[in-house]
């Protein structure tokens, strides 16, 4: 009689267990779904932060062009008022 008891708990347990256990597979199919997304979302993220570095990179170079262009701009300006002014010397004190 032991063992008949033991076969029907195994066989009720087995019942009660096995839609539980479904249960589970489904979860645990959710959830690895959403950590399919999670990666495809850290890699964008990662992709991202890639590009916001590049694009703060190509801003301080172009920042550093702009300022090195307003120099060498201001000092031909700079050079051009210089050879006038020595231009009208000359003809001033040529007279």
């Amino acid at each position: 009689m032991n063992n008949d008891l033991k076969e029907i708990l195994r066989s009720v347990l087995k019942e009660e267990l096995e839609p539980i256990n479904k249960r589970l597979d489904g979860y645990e199919q959710r959830f690895d779904g959403f950590e399919q997304r999670f990666d495809g979302f850290e890699q964008r993220f990662d992709t991202l932060s890639e590009e916001i570095k590049e694009l703060k990179d190509g801003q301080a170079r172009l920042q550093k062009n702009i300022i090195e262009s307003l120099g060498q701009y201001t000092e031909k300006i700079a050079e051009h008022v210089d050879n006038k002014t020595e231009a009208l010397n000359k003809r001033v004190y040529a007279c």
